[in-house]
């Protein structure tokens, strides 16, 4: 092993340390610039864009099961994918016949239908529930309520 005419054997590794905690410390400074990045893009206006395009994405799934319903032809549960601009929407949408809390179809006005709606862009996600009221015999629908819920 080379060593310098100087120094013994022991002392030929002193520069490892240093340099191990240099290059530890620039590691973590990337980590923390892009942690602090991460957040700025997500409660900046970057955020607010994705969640208003979830917000879109979730009306339009409500919308979408509304006239699956209204044709009599739903599923209890599926997911539609769009893309808007760079970003894809992906909408999972579940829809309750006859809830428990709602009542069952034996009432005065039909059947009741609960939908939920849920849009999601990158990491951000907004659900719409939709209460509907439908007649058996024409498929004409009441909308009871038609709001964003909390996810």
């Amino acid at each position: 092993m080379f060593c310098f005419p100087n120094r013994s054997r022991r002392e030929s590794g002193v520069a490892a340390l240093p340099v191990i905690l240099l290059i530890s410390g620039i590691i973590l400074e990337i980590v923390a610039a892009s942690a602090f990045l991460a957040f700025s893009f997500s409660s900046g206006s970057f955020g607010t864009l994705l969640a208003t395009e979830a917000l879109f994405g979730a009306r339009a799934g409500a919308d979408d099961a509304i006239y699956r319903i209204i044709k009599n032809n739903y599923s209890t549960s599926y997911s539609l994918t769009t893309t808007t601009g760079s970003h894809t929407v992906v909408i999972d949408i579940t829809v309750e016949k006859d809830p428990i809390d709602l009542g069952s179809c034996s009432t005065a006005w039909g059947c009741r239908y609960r939908i939920y709606s849920t849009g999601r862009v990158l990491f951000r996600e907004r659900k719409i529930e939709v209460v509907l009221a439908v007649d058996p015999n024409t498929r004409e629908i009441r909308r009871e309520s038609f709001k964003e819920v909390e996810i």
